[in-house]
């Protein structure tokens, strides 16, 4: 049997690293999609978000949503950039898990209605939904390869992937 030529070899070996780095940015991509447009639905529709937190689990006084949603939105705007490109990508992802833990708990407590009522369905699948993102942004956190989270707490950023 013959060897390929050590080009050919490089050629694959560099398509299948293209290719995985093209699906690791489609996995974030489809992880942060759903933020950018929460974060205009909080623009557009702020007394809506208002009332949403005024009337969630822990009710918040007036200027406490307000700062609530500012920094919420603040998050659901720059931090899928950070994710998608590659700019402080752990933090955003470890502050993204904290975010979406919160409102599932603070926002969508379906177990104070009935089982399987209007109100408990309005707000059981929410929170599932919130725990199934903080899954995706723990292994975005641990860089697609179940590395260490260790480094995930530095404040330094990544080196470019190689």
């Amino acid at each position: 049997m013959r060897s390929q030529p050590q080009s050919l070899v490089l050629a694959a070996e560099r398509t299948t690293t293209e290719h995985d780095r093209l699906l690791a940015f489609i996995a974030r991509l489809c992880v942060v999609l759903i933020f950018p447009f929460s974060c205009l639905n909080k623009i557009f529709d702020y007394q809506s978000a208002m009332s949403q937190a005024a009337h969630g689990w822990i009710p918040f006084p007036p200027a406490i949503a307000a700062l609530l949603l500012v920094l919420g939105g603040t998050l659901e705007a720059i931090g899928p950039l950070c994710i998608l490109f590659g700019f402080y990508r752990r933090q955003a992802a470890l502050l993204f898990i904290f975010y979406v833990i919160a409102t599932a708990v603070l926002f969508h407590n379906f177990w104070n209605f009935p089982f399987n009522g209007e109100m408990w369905n309005e707000n059981f699948w929410p929170f599932l939904k919130n725990f199934g993102l903080a899954g995706g942004f723990l292994y975005i956190a641990a860089d697609a390869k179940m590395q260490s989270l260790r480094g995930a707490f530095s404040f330094s950023p990544r080196e470019a992937q190689k």
